[in-house]
């Protein structure tokens, strides 16, 4: 927001930064998972039962669904100018605010689901 306008380009740099932090949550699970893998014949380590992994799969889901559906939002946005002026009362704003809080929810189920993660199979 600049001057206090919205610009359609603002909203395209905010998701620009969800889909790459999205895509980096997908692979902190992969790598947790492969790190799982390993630990399998550790001694001192557990690996992650049934149910845990469930989690990771669902949460994978959520992740790559909302990761589309900031692309479709990305792609509709395409067909204007972007340096078109919205009110907060416009419907992309309004719809961006949506994403913005499904972003907020779905980081802080990551952050929370994977520190415990982490923890469970380090060393």
């Amino acid at each position: 927001m600049k001057g206090g306008n919205i610009n359609l380009m603002d909203l395209d740099f905010e998701y620009k930064i969800w889909k790459n932090r999205l895509k980096l949550f997908i692979n902190e699970i992969d790598i947790l998972k492969n790190r799982n893998e390993e630990v399998k014949d550790e001694e001192f380590i557990s690996e992650l039962n049934t149910v845990e992994l469930m989690v990771l799969d669902e949460h994978t889901d959520q992740l790559n669904k909302l990761f589309n559906r900031i692309k479709v939002q990305e792609n509709e946005l395409q067909f204007y100018n972007k340096d078109f002026p919205i009110t907060p009362a416009h419907q992309y704003y309004l719809d961006h605010e949506v994403l913005r809080g499904k972003m907020q929810d779905i980081s802080n189920i990551h952050f929370y689901r994977v520190a415990d993660l982490i923890k469970a199979l380090g060393i």
